[in-house]
């Protein structure tokens, strides 16, 4: 799935040991199990005071997904049922498997019936683009082809020589969504990327099939439920320091930087968030956007949003939701916090390597 998050904001739990995947998730002291990709396989906790955490992990969507429960009982197959619902969205909405219905409306011209869950996506979608005055915009898929992410991000996979010159900038609001017979009509020039997005709303999917007291994490795209989970968001110039430390209850959380998905086009680099406005990566005075809200799929979109639009205009975005809360990290000067935030603390910490 292309455009999504990437995690810098931590769910743990106390007391624990903080180990560090790909993805910048710190979660309690454990020993890593690997598998066929997309299979849960339990992971061990350390021990703990409280009820024991049973994690599972699987690969999806590109990223490490995390589930964490409070029980062993039908662990197995709710985590099996959590990759399930992670494995039909990819099938559905990754526009690099070339048989998804999202490939499938990518190429087609004219009027397509689609599926009651893409015309769900792309209602929500259009909704997304107007609450934040286009600064979200799905229609991006043409130009982030054009400088490389054409593929499912690895390190050194995207690297290319040359720009290759996108076709004319569409916008979402341009594609005709037509309810009454479930058809889309796409224009050429739209190319149609909805990763990130739907990353959080799989992880809403997802997190709704388990007890109220658990987490699904999807590379950074968290939906934490039940009892007060620690959030430790990370610098992005020093992923070992953490910046600061929330308090955090029955909330989701995403965060956007570009500090992570980077590959070389030419002499320049370019990384995953564009601006729709621009048709490139977006370049702002932000350099990580870290979002509380009450779904994963709507924190994703605004951190999105956030970070192209630069703190004075994305702290009126923001503060329009008084249900949501964030952390604009700046490239100079201390991070800003907005909205309610229970802050456990803002000392520097370093997390040993």
């Amino acid at each position: 799935m292309v455009g999504g998050t990437d995690g810098r904001a931590r769910a743990r739990t106390e007391p624990a040991d903080r180990q560090h995947d790909d993805y910048g998730a710190a979660v309690p002291s454990r020993r890593r199990h690997t598998g066929p990709p997309g299979t849960p396989r339990r992971v061990a906790l350390a021990p703990r005071p409280d009820p024991e955490l049973v994690m599972f992990t699987f690969r999806a969507m590109n990223t490490d997904v995390t589930v964490m429960l409070p029980t062993l009982e039908d662990g197995q197959d709710l985590a099996d049922a959590v990759a399930h619902t992670f494995a039909a969205a990819e099938r559905r909405f990754s526009r690099f498997i070339v048989d998804s219905e999202l490939s499938t409306l990518n190429r087609a011209r004219g009027p397509v019936a689609v599926s009651a869950a893409m015309f769900d996506a792309l209602t929500r979608a259009r909704a997304y683009v107007e609450l934040t005055d286009g600064a979200f915009d799905p229609a991006v898929g043409s130009a982030l082809a054009a400088h490389g992410y054409d593929r499912s991000f690895a390190p050194g996979a995207l690297d290319r020589d040359d720009l290759i010159a996108s076709p004319r900038a569409g916008r979402f609001l341009d594609v005709e969504l037509r309810p009454d017979t479930r058809t889309v009509v796409r224009p050429e020039s739209v190319q149609i990327d909805l990763g990130g997005m739907m990353k959080g709303s799989t992880v809403d999917a997802a997190s709704a099939l388990l007890p109220a007291f658990s987490v699904v994490d999807a590379g950074g795209d968290a939906r934490l439920r039940g009892r007060d989970w620690t959030i430790d968001v990370e610098d992005p110039d020093d992923p070992r320091r953490t910046l600061l430390s929330l308090r955090v209850g029955d909330r989701a959380v995403a965060t956007s930087a570009a500090n992570r998905r980077r590959w070389r086009v030419g002499a320049g680099v370019a990384h995953h968030i564009f601006d729709p406005r621009t048709q490139a990566p977006a370049s702002s005075d932000l350099s990580q956007v870290t979002v509380l809200a009450p779904t994963a799929e709507l924190a994703d979109v605004l951190a999105k949003a956030a970070f192209v639009l630069g703190t004075d205009a994305a702290r009126r975005l923001l503060e329009r939701h008084p249900d949501v809360a964030a952390v604009l990290v700046r490239r100079t000067g201390p991070p800003l916090r907005l909205g309610d935030l229970e802050l456990e603390s803002d000392h520097d910490r370093r997390i040993p390597a």
